[in-house]
């Protein structure tokens, strides 16, 4: 049943439903009775549209968030979890993750960032009121 409120086409999602199946674009373009290079468009518009709704999504998490700290460059990655928690301690906020789930998370969301043990670029943590944070 088509959601009128989502992001993909219903064209979309049967491109990207059968990719991830493990069909090759030429078999797709078969089975829809298209060509190849059109459900390659098919298929990256559909990413642009799952990249957006992602981004959007962040920008939510971050727009309620109650706490924002900046990481300035040059901070030593062990100390950045005791940043975040004072800070949410400060807020009355209980964070979930513990000392290796945040450097594990920043090494995941924001790539590139620490190099030998020390920030390269600052980059900003958001605390929300469930304790959950998200990167910028």
């Amino acid at each position: 049943m088509p959601n009128k409120d989502s992001f993909l086409t219903e064209r979309q999602k049967r491109v990207v439903e059968l990719r991830m199946q493990g069909y090759t674009q030429d078999r797709i373009a078969k089975m829809l009775n298209t060509s190849r290079v059109n459900v390659s468009v098919i298929e990256k518009r559909a990413h642009q549209n799952i990249d957006k709704a992602r981004a959007t999504l962040v920008e939510w998490e971050q727009l309620q968030a109650l706490v924002s700290i900046t990481i300035e460059q040059d901070t030593d990655v062990m100390a950045i979890p005791r940043i975040i928690f004072n800070e949410a301690d400060g807020a009355g906020i209980k964070i979930h993750e513990n000392t290796l789930d945040i450097i594990t998370q920043i090494h995941e969301n924001i790539p590139g960032v620490i190099e030998h043990r020390r920030v390269k670029r600052p980059f900003v943590v958001f605390i929300n009121r469930n304790g959950e944070i998200s990167f910028d």
